[in-house]
């Protein structure tokens, strides 16, 4: 089996280094809020629907799925586990569930960090260009 080239891992890791980038332009001050608004949606887009951890779906068996998936709402290809998730996602009673199983890896972990704090950004950059 072939390694992947170092240019489709940093592909696939595209949301990180846009956010390192959000991160360096709030003390750059020639960058606009706008423009950081922006960029911390798409990184808040690319943690939800992107950026690689495993499923975590439920299998029958009762164990969270360990295939590779895109994103903290997506699944596995399996069609029943893309929409598992986002069920777990939608319905209160399985917010607990679904938080549980997302931070149970590392890839996990980091999607929802980088997603809270692109969150944060992007909140903080709409204040400052509403207010100016």
């Amino acid at each position: 089996m072939a390694k992947r080239s170092r240019k489709k891992k940093v592909a696939s890791l595209w949301g990180y280094l846009l956010l390192a980038a959000v991160v360096c332009f709030w003390f750059t001050p020639s960058i606009g809020p706008g423009a950081i608004a922006i960029l911390s949606g798409f990184v808040v887009l690319y943690c939800l629907f992107q950026a690689p951890m495993w499923c975590c779906a439920e299998t029958r068996n009762d164990t969270p799925c360990r295939n590779n998936a895109h994103g903290i709402l997506l699944g596995c290809h399996l069609r029943q586990h893309k929409w598992q998730k986002l069920a777990m996602a939608v319905k209160q009673q399985y917010w607990s569930k679904l938080t549980k199983r997302v931070f149970s890896s590392v890839g996990g972990q980091a999607a929802t960090f980088s997603a809270f704090a692109a969150m944060l950004s992007a909140t903080v950059a709409t204040t400052t260009l509403i207010v100016k």
